[in-house]
Parts: structure tokens; sequence; C-alpha cells
């Protein structure tokens, strides 16, 4: 999939408003860029010429002013666009997602990181994109009707860029996809281990996985990294091609003007508007990578979206109970059930049988999760499934209970009913007086999975909801399974009331349920299904070789600091060079200037090259022995200090995924710029003060004000910041939450209620 695909357009709708507002923007913004060009201009020959400067001034400081508002615009609008979409599809993903087979944690991936990876598509690229498409074009007018031979050196390089462009963009996205693969088996391990860390505990086994998720998140980094050399490879072609394009330019007009053949002021304008039109181009190349994870990101939506098949083959006939025709049933092409042909009618049956015959496939495909390979499963009364569904309450051999009040937990059966009926369900199942002594009754809050309750408790619990629910088919996987005797005879009290006015169907193993059967159905094993691979872990050599080095991050920051300054000279000195040469000097003075510009126009973007693939090494392998560590600190939580400290599932894929990627964030996109305009900044200074101590003031001057106008904007940002963290692992919480209790959310139609509280 392409970053400008049909598919992925056609997820924009519900941010159409403010996708308008941002490309409107951006289009103002080219003008004003034009515009910023003529002010500046005039203001550098004013100088020059001892002329008055105060218009010019203030129509650059008004020019500027405008554009900062018009970036803010941008950036708010592409902003609420991106939330607006990762909003929709979230909801869209998870209502079609609900059935499926997939492992949680790489669902839950797409809902959380997934989603996450298509905002730098809206923030970045998209204004990137349409900058592109407009600016170039107009700036090339320009600068055509100011200095034709300019204008002529500038459109016939300009098109060169998005070819390079495009060429190495197309190997991008293959390594996009990829690493995307990867990071989606990675967070699906880790939801596996953390969901099974109390059992890896107890059969010690924990620490293990330490080591393999770090094996893991190195391969993720090697993944990373061959994508990333790749791409910065596409913005160094990019950044050189320009350069010199733009070089060619400065030196054609500094010659023309030493000549005499060429004004000043055109010079200056021609001068500062060759990069933007470049500037544009290069950077939908440079963000072509954050397009590229995005694009991968809504490709696996279109394949969660389009791969959702909703159940079918329940075909329904005036028939009393549940009918089935001739079914052959299995999860892949190889059937586990063939040719059964059985009627549920009122009373209990049990199903029994060797593991892998099918018992639980079969009670799938009554609930409806399950399409029939072959024949029919009919249900009277009713044409279709979402008819059916409310008819049925499934109980499975692991009860379902989530994060919430017991009340909350019953209601799931039945949202209005009365606190004298969830009571008298309570009684029914011997769990009336327990509830009682717990601190706020049915108000009691209990934790992911029934936390606060024992095992026979919450079985209980469980069956007081079928019970509120009161409906007339109850299907039950093995619910007595691993409960100690008691719990089992009260529970097969219950399951023989209800199968005297109810169709009752139960999966059983132990003899006790089994007597208590008004006829039993034996199936016998056909094949062992295979379940889908799991991805292998390997440890290679450059993962026990990786070494965190503070060497290096220095070299990062000094790396970053060179390839500024070389902008920076590249500026002056074409700025010197174009100034001398307008007073017609003899051609070899301005010799020195010329090599200047091309040497500092080909280092930046071999030192930004350089830089950009250190830190991103050294914060990827961070990010590894990191990820471990978060893991490691879990272990001794294990098993009651982890719900203590208010941790869930969600919470904590969100700690090991999101929260530690942000360090990468805070590495490459923080700590290496800040010290780098620091250490820029001062040389800009001291260089300054060295040649001009009065220039030395014009530099300082505008740092302090940005500097004392930034810390306060930072700190509320920081706030809000906060905030925002707070808010994205409470969604990682819902996403888990929703998905791991999918089957029940959807038997039991709480399923819209829970996909809009992740929506909210």
């Amino acid at each position: 999939m392409k970053p400008l695909d049909p598919a992925v357009l056609s997820h924009l709708a519900p941010a159409r408003r403010p996708l308008v507002v941002a490309t409107s923007a951006s289009i103002l913004g080219g003008v004003l860029l034009i515009a910023q060009a003529w002010t500046i201009a005039s203001l550098i020959v004013g100088l020059s010429r001892g002329e008055s400067i105060a218009t010019a001034a203030l129509l650059s400081v008004v020019v500027f002013v405008l554009r900062g508002v018009l970036g803010l615009v941008v950036d708010l609008a592409t902003t609420q666009a991106a939330g607006t979409v990762s909003t929709a599809l979230r909801g869209r993903v998870l209502r079609a997602s609900l059935g499926d087979r997939r492992r949680t944690g790489e669902l839950a991936v797409l809902l959380t990181r997934g989603l996450a990876a298509t905002e730098p598509w809206f923030t970045r690229y998209l204004p990137a994109l349409v900058v592109a498409g407009f600016v170039p074009v107009l700036t090339v007018i320009v600068i055509v009707v100011l200095d034709p031979l300019s204008g002529l050196i500038v459109a016939l390089t300009v098109p060169l860029v998005p070819v390079f462009a495009a060429l190495v963009g197309m190997a991008t996205g293959d390594r996009a996809q990829r690493q995307w693969r990867l990071l989606q088996s990675l967070s699906g391990h880790f939801l596996d281990v953390v969901r099974g860390l109390p059992t890896l505990v107890a059969h010690r086994r924990a620490d293990a996985q330490v080591d393999t998720i770090r094996v893991v998140t190195h391969q993720h980094r090697l993944a990373s990294m061959s994508t990333l050399r790749l791409a910065f490879a596409s913005s160094l072609v990019l950044e050189l091609l320009a350069t010199l394009s733009v070089a060619l330019v400065a030196v054609n007009v500094g010659l023309r003007l030493a000549g005499g053949s060429l004004g000043f002021e055109t010079a200056l304008v021609v001068l500062l508007l060759a990069p933007e039109a470049y500037w544009p181009v290069r950077r939908v190349g440079a963000e072509f990578h954050a397009a590229a994870e995005g694009t991968a990101a809504f490709a696996e939506v279109d394949l969660a979206l389009d791969g959702a098949r909703p159940a079918s083959g329940v075909r329904i006939e005036n028939e009393t109970g549940i009918v089935l025709d001739e079914v052959t049933l299995g999860w892949g092409e190889t059937p586990v059930i063939s040719g059964l042909s059985e009627r549920f009618g009122i009373g209990l049956t049990a199903v029994v049988g060797p593991s892998g015959c099918g018992k639980s496939t079969l009670l799938a495909a009554m609930v409806g999760e399950l399409t029939p390979m072959a024949g029919s499963v009919r249900i009277a009364g009713h044409d279709h499934r979402d008819d059916w569904r409310p008819l049925v309450a499934w109980l499975p051999q692991r009860p379902w209970l989530t994060a919430g009040t017991v009340a909350e937990n019953l209601r799931h059966g039945e949202p209005s009913a009365t606190d004298a009926r969830l009571w008298h369900a309570l009684e029914r199942v011997d769990l009336a007086h327990v509830v009682l002594t717990l601190p706020e009754g049915l108000e009691t809050e209990l934790g992911e999975d029934g936390a606060g309750l024992s095992a026979g408790e919450r079985a209980r619990l469980a069956m007081a909801r079928v019970l509120v629910s009161e409906r007339p088919v109850v299907l039950l996987d093995e619910p007595t399974a691993h409960l100690d005797s008691e719990t089992e005879a009260v529970l097969g009290r219950v399951i023989a009331e209800l199968a005297q006015s109810r169709t009752v169907v139960v999966v059983a193993h132990r003899p006790a349920l089994v007597k208590l059967a008004d006829r039993v159905i034996h199936l016998d094993t056909l094949s062992s299904p295979q379940g889908p691979a799991r991805p292998s872990i390997t440890t290679l050599p450059e993962m026990a070789e990786w070494k965190p080095s503070r060497r290096a991050d220095v070299g990062a920051i000094a790396l970053g600091a060179l390839s500024s300054a070389s902008g920076v000279a590249l500026t002056a000195t074409a700025g010197w060079l174009i100034t001398r040469a307008s007073t017609q000097p003899p051609v070899l003075t301005l010799m020195v200037a010329i090599v200047g510009v091309r040497a500092f126009g080909l280092a930046r973007p071999v030192l930004r090259y350089a830089e950009r693939l250190l830190s991103h090494e050294q914060a990827l392998g961070r990010l590894a022995e990191r990820r471990a560590a978060v893991y490691a600190a879990l272990i001794p939580l294990v098993p009651g200090r982890l719900g203590a400290a208010g941790r869930r599932r969600g919470d904590l894929l969100t700690s090991l995924v999101d929260d530690v990627d942000a360090l990468v964030d805070e590495r490459v996109r923080v700590r290496v710029p800040l010290w780098t305009a620091a250490l820029v900044a001062a040389a800009a200074v001291l260089f300054s003060a060295l040649t001009a101590p009065r220039a030395a003031l014009v530099v300082v001057v505008p740092m302090l004000v940005t500097v004392l106008a930034i810390v306060p904007v930072a700190r509320r940002a920081a706030r809000h910041e906060r905030d925002y963290v707070a808010a994205r692992a409470r969604v990682g919480e819902l996403v888990e939450a929703t998905l791991t209790d999918a089957r029940q959310l959807v038997a039991w139609q709480r399923a819209q209620a829970a996909i809009d509280e992740v929506t909210d």
C-alpha cells in the first residue's frame, strides 16, 4: 500500500473538516514564504545601503508572526484529524475483530501502537505533501519571472528529487511492512508473557523470559536499523541533490552579480527562494519513513476489517431448541467434527470425548462464533444471528469477570436487573453471604479477572450471571473443572435446576456432572488442529555484542552539532558571497566562498546521516535493555503485589511497548537536538562576538527571548503530556480487556458498550 493509496484516503472521511483547514493553512503558508523572501531581501539591501529599514523590518515581523500562526493552525488541525481518524478506526477494528482468533497481543498493538503510528502520517507527512505540491511550483514561477536562468536551473533539478525519493522509497515501504510484522509478533509475545506471568513465576520460568524479551527487542532493533539505513540514505541523497543545486544557483547568481548583469535585491530574493523550491520535497522524503510505518498500519487495519467475516451458516426453522444438520466444523482446512447431526431441546445434554475431539469447537458454533464448513446450525424462531444471540447464555471453563463491581458483573447478563434480582441469583449459588461480607456489598470493586474472590467464588458469580440473564439456552464449557467438591455440588444443583426449563448443553469431564445429564453425546477425535506457528526467537551475534556507549552518545551530539553548524555556515557563506559580489570585485576574491558553499553543502547531509544512524542505534539498543529491565521488575510483584499496585495487563502492555518506546523519541528527538542546538548557539554567539560584537547582541537577544518563551510553554505541555500518557495507558488497558473478553462480550451483547468506552 502506498502513502496516498485510495485505501488510505478512504479512512480520512471522519476528519474531512480539519484536513481542509490544514491544507488551506499550508497553502497560505507557502504564499507567505514568498513574501518572507521579499521582506528579508529588502531588509538586507536597506542595511547595506544605509537606507531606512523600518518598513521592511515591520513587514518581516508580520510575515514571521503570520507564518507561526499558520503553522500552529496546521499542527492543531492535523493533530485533531489524527485523533479523529485513529479513534474511528479503533472502533471499527474492535467491532470487526471481536470474533478474530488471532493473538490478542497482535490486535492490541494494532489498536494502540499501530494506530498511534498513523498519527505522524497526519501531523508530519500530510502537511509536507501539501506544501510539496504547491510551494515548489509557486517558487519556480517567481524565480523564473525574476531571473530566467536561475529559474531554469531550479526547474530542471527539482523534478530529480521526487524521482530519487520514489526509487528509494519503494524499498523502504517493503521493509517497513516487515518491521511492522515483527513488532506485532514482539508485542503479542509481550502480552502473552505478561498474562502468563503468575504461571511462569509458579513454575520458575519467568526469569528465562527476560532474556527472551531482550533478544526479541534486539531483533526489532536490527529490523528497524535495516529500514532506517535505507530511509536515511534516501534523505541523504535528497539533501545532497538539493544542496548542490542550491549551491549551483548561488554560484551562478554570485558570478553574474559580480559581472553587473543582475541586481543585488533580485539576487538575494532568488538565493532565498531557491532552497524553498527543494525543501518541501526533501521534507516529504525525510517523512516518508513515518508515512511508510503509518501506511503499513493502515494496511493492517484493512486486513483486520476485510478478514472479519460475520458468522453465517445459521438457518432458522420452526423447531424447538438447537438443531445441527450434517455439520462439519474446524478452525482451518482440516475438520475437527464431520457430519454431525443432533437436536438439543429442553433438558441437560452432556458432550464428552477425549481432548482435541472438538467439544469446545462445537460450543463455538452454537454460540455463533464459528461458521460451519458444511451443514447448518438452526435455532428456532429467529432469522438472524443477532436475534438469537440474546437467547444464549455462555459460561466458559475460565469464568469471565471484568474489573468492576459485583453488580456490574452480574448485570452483564441483564443490564436492567434490579438489586433484588441480583441477590436472588446470588442466594441460588450460595454466594449471597460472601457478598454481604464484602466492604461495599454489590458495589464492591473487583480486580482484573475477578481478583479479590477465590476460584470457587468466581465460578459461582459467573453462574449467578447466567441466572440473572434468564436466557432459554445455556452453554457451559466444563464449568466444574478445577473446583472443589463443595462448589462443584452447588453448580451441579443449579445446572440441574436450569435444565428443567431451559436448553442446557455442557461440555463435561467429571462423572458427577455427566450423571446429571438427560442424555450424553460422545465425540471422537478426527484430527488435532494445528495452531498458527509461533514466531521463532533466535539469538543473533549482533545482539550479544551490543552494549550502550556514552562515547557513541557524545559522538551523535557532535555529529548533529557539526551538521547544523554546516547548515549555518552554508547560509552565511552564501550570503557573504552575494553581498560581496554586489560590489563587483575580481572573481578570484569569491573563489574561497564558492568552495565553502560546496564544502558546507556536502558536509551537512553527510554529517546528518551519520548522526541519525548513530543516535537511533543507541536509542533502540537501550530500548531492548530497558524493556527487559521493566519485565524483570514485574517478576517480584507477582502474584499479589502486581494487582495491589493497580497495574493491569493493558497498562503493562503500554509500559512494555509504548512507554518504553517513548525513550527512543526522548533520546533521538529531544536530547540530541537540545544538545545540538545549545552547541551551535554557543558557537554562533562566540563567532559573532569575535567578528562583530554588535552582531552578537542581535544573535543573543532573540535566543534569550525564545528560551524564556519556550520554558513556560514546555512546562505546561509537560503537564498535558502526563495526562496524555495516562489517557494512552487507559486506552491500552481498555483495548486489551476488550480483546481478551471479546468472546464473552459478544455472547452477552456487551460488545458495543465496551467499544464505546474505548472510543469515548
